[in-house]
C-alpha cells in the first residue's frame, strides 16, 4: 500500500476507485476493526492511500484500541498536561518517562502501558501527587496549574 494521490493506478494504469470498508487495522502488535478509506484499482487490486488517509485510519484504530483496553485517549493526556501547564518535555520529566514519549502518546502513535495510565489518572485526580512528582524530579509546576479535574476512571 502506497501513500499517493492519483486517479490512475501506477501499477497497471487502471482507474482507481475510492473505497471505504470496515477491516482489521494493525497498530503495532494490536489491531482494531475500523472504517478504512483508501483507493483500489479494480484491475490489479492495488490499494493506495492519499496523504493523510493512512494516518487518519491509524488514529481511528488507535482510539478504538485505547477505549477497548480502558486507556486514556491522546486528547485526554494532552488535556491533563495542559491543565498542569507543562510542556511535553516537562511532563515527561515529571512522570519519569523517556524523551518524546508524551509527544507519541498525544499523537496516538504509541500506547501508554497500564501502570503509566494509572499514574496519569492519579496525577489528574490528586494535584498533590503532581506537586510531589515535581519535587522528586526537579520539575517546577506553575503556581496556577490546574489539577484534580475529573478523568475517566
Amino acid at each position: 500500500m502506497h501513500a499517493i494521490e492519483l486517479d490512475t493506478c501506477p501499477i497497471c494504469g487502471g482507474r482507481l476507485e475510492r473505497v471505504a470498508e470496515r477491516r482489521e487495522v494493525r497498530v503495532g502488535n494490536r489491531s482494531a476493526r475500523v472504517l478504512d478509506e483508501f483507493s483500489r484499482c479494480p484491475v490489479c487490486a492495488e490499494e493506495l492511500y492519499s496523504p493523510g488517509q493512512m494516518d487518519a485510519t491509524l488514529r481511528l484504530a488507535s482510539d478504538v484500541i485505547r477505549k477497548d483496553e480502558g486507556l486514556l485517549l491522546p486528547d485526554e493526556i494532552r488535556s491533563l498536561r495542559e491543565e498542569l501547564r507543562l510542556s511535553q518535555r516537562a511532563f515527561e520529566e515529571l512522570l519519569g518517562v523517556g524523551p518524546k514519549t508524551v509527544v507519541r502518546w498525544e499523537k496516538g502513535s504509541v500506547f501508554q502501558n497500564r501502570a503509566t495510565d494509572s499514574l496519569l489518572r492519579v496525577v489528574a485526580r490528586f494535584p498533590a501527587v503532581a506537586r510531589f512528582l515535581g519535587e522528586l524530579h526537579g520539575v517546577e509546576l506553575p503556581k496556577h496549574a490546574a489539577g484534580g479535574a475529573a478523568r475517566r476512571s
